[in-house]
């Protein structure tokens, strides 16, 4: 028996197929792995075990067959010539398992405007997951839930969520004892007007504010009876508790590594994990149904000794500022194996529970719009975290830069379902830029030898790639954005992908010329004014830029060198990088940690 949203969602396929023209049956067939497509007669069949995989299948038979193409939110192409007429005979697509259970988004933004063609999109790619922080899912209207649920997304309501569950605004005079106590003192927590809480964190060893998140999580629980995930998930940053009871889980023998950018602070996976243990235990013993989610980041990548993962615990683990030259397994890069030897960790630790990789597939600068082109490598990473035992794959994204990275989200979805690696590439390419897709071949590729030039390793933040590339790359890449958009002047896309190439090479002129003594204020804010003029766009999201550029202007002003944030400590790791390695930031230089495999 069918319910009331599963109904909703054949509908909506029906519905769906009509729109493009289509004629199918469609069928809930139980024993089916995944959808199916076949085709007898000329008669079209599309089932699948779910109502929500007959509509996976009705989009899939779009693209392959009806001249679609779902590249971006909102925005369907279409193309006459792609339709394939007559259909050949016998199974069209074979029902296979998806390659990786979760497939999705995290959203560090407000639902807005665009969520609408944003779930659209989701389930036209089979993206199923969308992890957003706490305070937005406070404000997401139960028709926008209605929307996710009937297209088959789980939305986790989670990200950094000390702050959620012990805000300081209520808590900070009444408890002070329940904040950080840093150098003998207590904090002065977050009033949680801040967008991201920085580097202060709870006493998480005190047993009345263990007791209080526990209640808090429940009574969230029940206000929002359709969460199936929360997160119990650290501030950003560092900032842990100093007190004689928190002080007992460091070894302060034992600091983070230079991979994980955490070599300055000591390891905080035994207290963290001591208290997402506490926490999962207690919220299982009233809701079992409820899932916990924790990350394991910077200075808590490693699995604590004797922690294990189990049923009912979601780890998100984050290959932050991870190597871009190299895929994540790959043995010759210092970074990414140090990443995937904890992968390795925790997959033996893995009891019952949901594993799945927060990736950076926009780069793991702070959406500036820098180049990443990762199309091939994701298929084999994708198929390297499914030996080693990973559930899913999540990536950060915003609409408002799609022309930059929709490839990589686009090609992500593909990979993650398990589809062919060409296929999927060519066939992008193919779609969206039809008989100049040779053009687009070498445009991207010269994308890809630029980001390669930056070194054996790059860290995608701005530093790495500006100062280790040359102005004539950035050239020969904004050519073959001009061929591409003179072939067909009307394409939104390639006019964008001209405005994206005028963007780096104008910011590679604008950061030698600061080297240089040649560039400062006036220069950083006419190069601004420049971004602001195209705000219709996706190329730019304005105000992340803004705040880099804000920085750029406050380390001019102060007469210190610029290299990203002007944070202490995230400026320490790029020098270290360029000091310690080298223009060529060859990390063969440096001593690797020892790999360390636990068992449960």
């Amino acid at each position: 028996m069918m319910t009331a949203c599963e109904q909703k969602t054949l509908e909506l396929a029906h519905r769906e197929l009509t729109r493009f023209n289509g004629y199918a049956k469609l069928n809930v067939d139980p024993s089916l792995p995944s959808f199916e497509i076949r085709c007898t007669s000329g008669a079209v069949m599309i089932s699948g075990p779910t109502a929500v995989d007959v509509l996976y299948g009705v989009y899939d038979f779009a693209e392959r067959y009806l001249g679609y193409c779902f590249f971006e939110p909102g925005r369907d192409h279409f193309n006459a010539e792609n339709i394939v007429h007559p259909l050949p005979e016998g199974v069209l697509v074979k029902a296979r398992a998806p390659l990786m259970k979760n497939r999705g988004f995290i959203q560090e933004f407000p639902f807005d405007a665009d969520t609408p063609s944003l779930f659209d999109w989701m389930a036209k790619n089979k993206l199923n997951y969308l992890q957003t922080w706490m305070k937005y899912y406070d404000e997401l209207t139960p028709e926008l839930k209605e929307m996710a649920r009937i297209r088959g997304i789980e939305i986790e309501s989670g990200h950094h969520s000390f702050d959620y569950w012990i805000p300081g605004k209520k808590y900070g005079k009444t408890h002070p004892e329940f904040f950080a106590e840093i150098k003998g003192k207590r904090i002065s927590p977050s009033d949680g007007k801040g967008v991201f809480p920085v580097s202060g964190q709870l006493c998480t060893t005190n047993p009345a504010l263990r007791k209080e998140m526990v209640r808090n999580i429940l009574a969230y629980c029940k206000k929002y009876p359709e969460v199936r995930t929360v997160a119990v998930i650290p501030n950003d940053g560092f900032g842990w508790c100093e007190c004689r009871e928190c002080s007992a889980f460091y070894d302060k023998n034992r600091k983070g590594d230079l991979y994980s950018v955490s070599e300055h602070v000591c390891k905080a996976s035994g207290i963290y994990h001591d208290l997402v243990r506490y926490v999962a235990d207690q919220v299982h013993k009233t809701r079992p149904d409820v899932n916990v989610a924790f990350c394991a980041y910077v200075n808590y990548c490693t699995p604590a000794d004797g922690f294990t993962l189990d049923k009912g615990m979601v780890l998100h683990f984050a290959p932050y500022w991870r190597c871009i030259n190299h895929t994540i397994d790959d043995i010759e890069c210092p970074v990414n194996s140090c990443y995937a030897r904890d992968i390795r960790n925790w997959a033996a630790v893995k009891n019952g529970g949901t594993f799945n990789i927060y990736e950076y597939y926009m780069g793991v600068n702070p959406y500036v719009s820098l180049p990443m082109i990762h199309f091939h490598e994701m298929f084999h990473e994708m198929h390297w975290y499914a030996e080693n035992k990973v559930d899913g794959i999540l990536t950060q994204f915003h609409i408002p830069h799609w022309t930059v990275y929709g490839v990589n989200y686009y090609l992500m979805a593909k990979a993650a379902y398990g589809e062919g690696e060409h296929e999927s590439v060519n066939g992008m390419l193919q779609k969206l830029f039809g008989g100049d897709a040779s053009i687009a071949v070498r445009f991207y590729g010269k994308l890809k030898k630029l980001i390669r030039s930056a070194g054996h390793c790059h860290i995608p933040y701005p530093y790495s790639l500006l100062s280790r590339t040359t102005l004539e790359s950035y050239d020969t890449v904004r050519s073959f954005a001009l061929e591409l958009a003179a072939k067909a002047p009307e394409d939104r896309f390639r006019r964008e992908l001209v405005i994206w190439s005028e963007y780096l090479y104008r910011f590679k002129k604008l950061f030698d010329d600061y080297r240089k003594g040649e560039a400062g204020v006036a220069e950083i804010e006419a190069f601004r004014k420049w971004i602001h003029t195209y705000g219709d766009t996706r190329v730019f999201v304005h105000s992340w830029i803004d705040l880099l550029l804000d920085a750029w202007i406050d380390a001019v002003k102060a007469k210190k060198e610029w290299l990203h944030l002007n944070i202490d400590w995230e400026d320490e790791y790029i020098r270290k990088h360029r000091d310690l390695l080298g223009v060529s930031l060859d990390f063969y230089s440096l001593p690797l940690p020892p790999v360390r495999y636990t068992r449960p």
